[in-house]
C-alpha cells in the first residue's frame, strides 16, 4: 500500500488551491500562491484570503462563500487583477463545500486563454466588418456595371472595347445590329469577327497607333470607326455612315466633273484674259460685299454691355479679315439670369460669318430662359447639325449667371478654358468642362460646372486668337503671359484690363497682323453687389 502525501501532491498541480474557513481565513494553500504573491505558505495562514490574494479590505463583490454557507451551489467567478510584480492576471475561481465551516477554492490562471479569446474575438469582428465592406463594394460594382450596360446600350452608335489580344471586353446592342449576330455570340469573338473578318483589319490601331479612323463594309453598310486608346484598351465608336459616304462619293464625282470643266476653262484662257478687267471690277464688288458683311456682323454684336448691380463688364472683338468667325453675346433672361457666350467658328471670311450669324440666331431663339449651360449647348448642337452641311464647326464657352447671387454654371464645346481670377488667393485657375464642338457630331453630352463669383473675382472669356497670336519668331503669346497680365491688372475695371492686355499683345507681335480673330469678354464682381 503506497502512502501518498496529498499536500505534496497538491503542490505540483498548476491551480492555486486554498482551504478557507467561514471567516475567509486561509487554513491551507499550496505552492502556487506565487501566481499572485511572493509570500510563503506559512506567512498567509489565518490571513484573510481577499487581503492576501487581492490586497482588498473586504470580501470580493462576487465571492461565493456566503452561497456555500447557505448550502447553495457556488458559481465560478473571474478575477481581473495584478500580481505582486504588477502583471495583469485573469483568474477563474471555483468554490466547493468540504465540511461545516470549511470551504475549498481552486484558482486557475486563464490569462493566456483570455488574451487568445479576446484576440480571436477581435479578429472575428474585423473579419465580419471586412466581409460587410467587401459585400457593399461588390454590390456597388454590380450596380455600376448594370448602369454602365444601360448607358452603353442606350447610345445610338455602335461601341466596342477591345483588349490587346483583340478580345472583346464590352460591346453594345447597336454593334450586334450592325454585325447581324447575337450579342452573346459576338462577346466570345475577336473584334475583327464583328466585321465579318477572320484576321485583324488592315487599318487597325493595334498595328499602327497613328490610325484614329477607318471605314468598314459590313452587311451592305458602310461603317465609320473612330478609335481611341484608353489605358490598355482600344475603344471603337462605330457609326453607320452609308448615306454620308454615298454623298461623299457623289461629291467626288461632281468634283471630277468640275475638274474636267476647269480643264476646258483653261482652253478659254484668252477669253478670260480679256475679261480680266471685268474680274477686277468684280473683285472690288466682292471686297465691298465683304466690308458690308463685316459691318453686318459687327451689328450683330451687343450694342451695349449689361448693367447689373455689383458687376463690371468689358468686351473686345477684332476680325483677322473684313469678316470673321468669332463672336460674343449677352442674353438677358427672366428672373435676373444672364447668358454670356464667346464662340469661334472654324475658318474665316463669309462662310464663317454666316455660320456665326446662324449660331447667334439659334442661341437667342432657342436657349432663352434655359438656365442650364450644358442643356443650352446640347440644343444648339442638335440644331446646327441639322442645318450645317459643310466641314465647319463651332467652339463655344457658355456661362449662365444669376445676376443677384453671382452663382454661375458653365459648359464648353471644345473651347479654350475660362480664366478665373480668385481674389481671395490672388491666382488664376483654368476652368473648363468636357464636350465636343458644335455642329459636327449629333447627340453629344456636355459636362456642366459651376462656381460663385465673390468680390474682386474675374471671369475672363476669350478665343484662341488671343493666346495663339504670333511674333516674328513664330512664338505664341501663350497662357503664361496672359495670366500674368490678368493678375497684374486685377484691380482695374474690365475695359482697362482688356486695353492693357491688347497693348501687350500688340507689343509682343511687333506689329505683325493677327492671323486669327480675337474676342475677349470679361466679367468682374465689384463691391456692393
Amino acid at each position: 500500500m503506497v502512502d501518498i502525501n496529498f499536500t505534496k501532491l497538491l503542490d505540483h498541480i498548476e491551480e492555486l488551491v486554498l482551504i478557507i474557513d467561514g471567516s475567509y481565513k486561509i487554513q491551507y494553500v499550496n505552492n502556487n500562491l506565487k501566481i499572485l504573491t511572493d509570500k510563503g505558505k506559512d506567512e498567509v495562514l489565518d490571513k484573510k484570503c481577499y487581503s492576501v490574494l487581492f490586497k482588498r479590505t473586504e470580501p470580493c463583490e462576487n465571492c461565493q462563500l456566503e452561497s456555500l454557507k447557505n448550502k447553495k451551489f457556488g458559481k465560478d467567478i473571474v478575477h481581473d487583477t495584478l500580481n505582486f510584480r504588477g502583471f495583469r492576471k485573469i483568474l477563474r475561481s471555483r468554490f466547493e463545500y468540504l465540511e461545516e465551516g470549511i470551504f475549498l477554492e481552486v484558482i486557475k490562471d486563464i490569462t493566456d486563454e483570455k488574451v487568445l479569446i479576446d484576440k480571436l474575438t477581435h479578429q472575428a469582428k474585423e473579419l465580419k466588418a471586412n466581409n460587410v465592406i467587401l459585400n457593399l463594394k461588390r454590390q456597388e460594382v454590380e450596380r455600376k456595371h448594370r448602369f454602365l450596360n444601360k448607358v452603353v446600350n442606350s447610345i445610338s452608335d455602335g461601341l466596342l472595347v477591345v483588349e490587346q489580344d483583340y478580345s472583346i471586353n464590352l460591346l453594345n446592342y447597336k454593334m450586334s445590329e450592325f454585325a447581324g449576330r447575337a450579342l452573346d455570340d459576338l462577346s466570345e469573338k475577336k473584334c475583327y469577327n464583328t466585321y465579318g473578318l477572320d484576321e485583324p483589319c488592315e487599318e487597325c490601331p493595334m498595328k499602327d497607333p497613328k490610325i484614329s479612323k477607318s471605314v468598314r463594309r459590313v452587311n451592305d453598310k458602310n461603317l465609320t470607326v473612330y478609335f481611341n486608346k484608353f489605358e490598355n484598351y482600344i475603344v471603337e465608336s462605330v457609326r453607320d455612315t452609308t448615306k454620308e459616304i454615298y454623298l461623299l462619293d457623289e461629291i467626288k464625282r461632281q468634283q471630277k466633273e468640275l475638274k474636267e470643266k476647269q480643264y476646258q476653262m483653261m482652253k478659254l484662257n484668252e477669253d478670260l484674259l480679256k475679261m480680266n478687267e471685268k474680274l477686277k471690277k468684280a473683285q472690288e464688288v466682292i471686297d465691298e460685299e465683304l466690308r458690308q458683311v463685316g459691318e453686318i456682323q459687327a451689328s450683330l454684336l451687343p450694342d451695349k454691355l449689361p448693367e447689373i448691380n455689383g458687376f463690371d463688364f468689358g468686351a473686345f472683338y477684332t476680325p483677322a479679315e473684313q469678316a470673321g468667325g468669332d463672336y460674343y453675346d449677352c442674353i438677358e433672361m427672366s428672373n435676373n439670369y444672364w447668358g454670356f457666350t464667346v464662340a469661334d467658328v472654324s475658318g474665316h471670311g463669309i462662310p464663317a460669318a454666316v455660320i456665326m450669324a446662324i449660331t447667334r440666331a439659334i442661341m437667342r431663339s432657342y436657349t432663352y430662359d434655359v438656365i442650364s449651360a450644358a442643356e443650352a449647348l446640347g440644343m444648339v448642337n442638335e440644331i446646327l447639325c441639322d442645318n450645317i452641311y459643310t466641314n465647319d464647326f463651332v467652339t463655344m464657352f457658355y456661362l449662365v449667371m444669376n445676376g443677384v447671387t453671382g452663382e454661375c454654371n458653365f459648359a464648353s464645346a471644345g473651347h479654350n478654358p475660362l480664366l478665373y481670377f480668385d481674389k481671395s488667393e490672388i491666382l488664376v485657375r483654368k476652368v473648363t468642362a468636357s464636350g465636343l464642338f458644335l455642329g459636327a457630331f449629333e447627340e453629344v453630352e456636355y459636362e456642366e460646372g459651376s462656381f460663385k463669383m465673390d468680390e474682386g473675382d474675374i471671369a475672363f472669356m476669350y478665343t484662341d486668337g488671343l493666346v495663339e497670336a504670333m511674333n516674328k519668331k513664330d512664338e505664341q503669346y501663350g497662357y503664361d503671359r496672359l495670366i500674368n497680365k490678368i493678375i497684374m491688372f486685377h484691380n482695374e475695371k474690365c475695359d482697362d484690363i482688356i486695353k492693357y492686355i491688347i497693348e501687350d499683345v500688340k507689343e509682343f507681335t511687333e506689329g505683325r497682323p493677327f492671323e486669327d480673330d480675337i474676342t475677349i469678354f470679361v466679367i468682374k464682381k465689384m463691391s456692393g453687389g
